[in-house]
């Protein structure tokens, strides 16, 4: 049985399972990325001069990291998509992305850094993803890649949900 295009990645090798993690992540990004750029574009604020200039100024810092892409989705459209459930377990699938971009399959510095995050991060590993974490080296099992791509579904149905309660006549283009 296929769950949403999760089927292709259910017998991979490991550089198939980060590979497979890299995507999701940078699918449900893309999509976040386009939604609040419609938001900003269909805002009527967008309308005046200012407002556009202050934009450009602020643009990029927008979309550095999802803590800003929450904090802008919060303040400026009042749409909340953290500390839910679908929000926490994909926020598992960022960190794992993180581990793999950012420390070549191993938690990297700055995740080993923060002392009272890193149990929680080992945790959610091994409760969301099925990947367990011993020191620092990540070992990922064959159901990592399927279960980031059910964890990153659900969030994008989690997230196209809020959205399209506050903002039902929004058009995000399709990738």
């Amino acid at each position: 049985m296929s769950i949403l295009g999760t089927r292709p990645y259910a017998n991979t090798d490991e550089e198939g399972i980060r590979a497979a993690v890299v995507s999701c992540a940078t699918l449900v990004e893309a999509h976040v990325d386009k939604a609040i750029k419609s938001l900003f574009s269909d805002d009527a604020a967008m309308s005046f001069p200012l407002a556009r200039t202050l934009h450009r100024e602020v643009e990029d810092s927008i979309f550095r990291t999802w803590d800003s892409r929450r904090k802008w989705l919060s303040a400026a459209f009042n749409i909340n998509v953290s500390g839910d459930k679908a929000s926490q377990d994909f926020d598992a699938v960022i960190d794992l992305r993180n581990s793999i971009v950012h420390g070549d399959g191993q938690l990297t510095d700055l995740q080993v850094s923060k002392y009272k995050d890193l149990f929680r991060l080992k945790e959610q590993y091994a409760r969301v993803l099925a990947a367990q974490a011993n020191g620092r080296m990540i070992a990922f099992s064959s159901e990592v890649a399927v279960r980031s791509a059910i964890v990153s579904r659900d969030f994008v149905l989690h997230f196209d949900k809020v959205l399209l309660t506050k903002f039902p006549a929004i058009a995000v283009p399709a990738s």
